[in-house]
């Protein structure tokens, strides 16, 4: 490190070399996993959320904390950029300009992936028509999802006109359309994945938020419902492109607006929501906490959304290793499930996804991360077969996790096959998360890939046949 701590003489904190060049920061860098690096610098180096925030400047504990938590995120280069500066790492490894300490000109922004001796292999790929780069490694064994680098941000202020002021019919009009507009959206988000749907949920709720400057009275009430409704879809379709602190915010703002209306049913089911995203986050205790809350007022819910509710509780046990308790409540699950002719856009109420088939693809989950990948392989198979067309985007994600299991139980050439379905979804979908999944896939298999089935998979990556 002599030479990397001479050209940054006067920086506060430089991270060691053998932190910089290991395979859990260069595969957390090229996906600009800025949660990941911050809890590397954190355990590895001693450094303390003060002295990290000390180090990037313009950045408070607290916002640490949140980055290594997965509540905020960094997007902005100008933050990028600090971070970089801030713990010694060359630009190159975060796809930015060189910096000042490095002494070396920016490298051609057209140069090819960089396979490194580690055997990472930065891999271009493009989904929805926008180009992403996806860490792969022959050699190590990943067991979390490893993202793909995120498209910038998508905003969230589309209001690029003033809604003009409307009298009352016109505002009761105006929520007609946008009830039924959102139900056009959610179909779309089922077959198409949440790029199709993201800008229009958007713009939508800019409108929905300059009709609440003018709506009074029981016109407002209806105002905020909607808005609620809105805000719970932009959630979704957030975390669905792998932005937790978008989709986190957005949860809240639906929350707010339902209990203001005090729609009891979106009140509850954006707790619902809540636990599903300590699930991603592997918050096992808040995930059968909200789940459990959820059901409190069980009767006054819609069957499905009582599925739904049970099936997420069971998720909490399965990441607390509770076997039993979690396959009692998907058994329970079961008695309340939906009906395999929904529609699967909330017309019959919220939870009406939770099929029977829904179901038991979340038990395949559960089962895998209880650590019975032998049994999660069967069950994946079975409720892929009779899983409603609409859920195309839950049949990727079945098919990333499929793949998971195979390879778990050393099936490589089942499981290289199952990948590339999910990777061929991902690219159909646009769906990050489905993406990170396979990828993460993909991984599992770098030590085997002299399997017939897996060295085909890995050339589709080396021609750029990936997606």
């Amino acid at each position: 490190m002599e030479d990397r701590s001479a050209q940054r003489k006067g920086y506060a904190l430089t991270i060691p070399d053998a932190l910089l060049h290991s395979d859990a920061m260069r595969l957390a860098c090229a996906a600009r996993d800025f949660q990941e690096i911050f809890r590397l610098v954190n355990r590895r180096t001693g450094s303390s959320y003060a002295v990290i925030a000390s180090a990037v400047g313009r950045m408070t504990t607290s916002r640490v904390s949140d980055i290594v938590r997965g509540v905020r995120g960094i997007r902005g280069q100008g933050v990028m950029e600090r971070v970089a500066d801030a713990f010694g790492i060359p630009g190159e490894m975060l796809r930015l300009p060189a910096r000042p300490w490095e002494g070396s000109p920016e490298p051609p922004s057209d140069a090819p992936p960089r396979a490194y001796s580690s055997g990472v292999v930065l891999v271009t790929v493009t989904v929805e028509g926008r180009r992403h780069v996806v860490p792969i490694s022959r050699r190590t064994l990943v067991t979390g999802a490893i993202g793909a680098v995120l498209p910038d941000p998508v905003p969230t202020d589309f209001r690029a006109f003033e809604t003009p002021r409307l009298d009352g019919s016109r505002i009761e009009a105006a929520v007609e359309h946008l009830r039924e507009m959102w139900h056009s959206l959610v179909r779309a988000d089922n077959i198409f994945g949440p790029g199709h749907a993201i800008t229009s949920v958007h713009q939508q709720l800019g409108i929905l938020e300059a009709l609440l400057e003018h709506a009074k009275g029981t016109q407002r009430l209806a105002v905020l419902r909607l808005a609620a409704r809105y805000a719970e879809s932009a959630a979704w379709l957030h975390e669905d492109m792998a932005d937790m602190p978008q989709a986190v915010t957005w949860t809240g703002r639906a929350m707010e607006w339902a209990a203001e209306s005090g729609e009891g049913a979106m009140t509850t089911w954006t707790l619902f929501r809540r636990s599903q995203q300590a699930t991603t986050m592997k918050k096992a205790a808040q995930t059968i906490g909200l789940a459990r809350a959820v059901q409190r007022d069980a009767a006054a819910h819609p069957a499905p959304m009582r599925a739904a509710a049970l099936q997420q509780e069971a998720h909490g046990h399965a990441l607390g290793g509770d076997e039993v308790a979690s396959h009692r409540c998907l058994d329970e699950a079961h008695g309340f499930a939906a009906s395999p002719e929904t529609k699967g856009d909330a017309r019959s109420g919220h939870g009406d996804f939770c099929t029977a088939s829904y179901i038991e693809i979340q038990r395949a989950t559960c089962w895998l991360t209880l650590g019975r990948p032998d049994r999660a392989a069967t069950l994946f198979e079975a409720g892929l077969r009779s899983l409603p067309d609409a859920y195309q985007r839950d049949r990727g994600l079945a098919q990333a996790r499929l793949a998971m299991a195979y390879a778990c139980v050393r099936q490589y050439d089942q499981a290289a096959e199952a990948a590339g379905v999910a990777l061929d979804a991902a690219n159909g979908s646009g769906s990050k998360r489905t993406l990170n999944e396979a990828v993460a896939a993909v991984n599992a298999l770098g030590a085997v890939h002299d399997a017939r089935a897996v060295s085909s998979l890995f050339e589709r990556f080396e021609e750029g046949r990936v997606l």
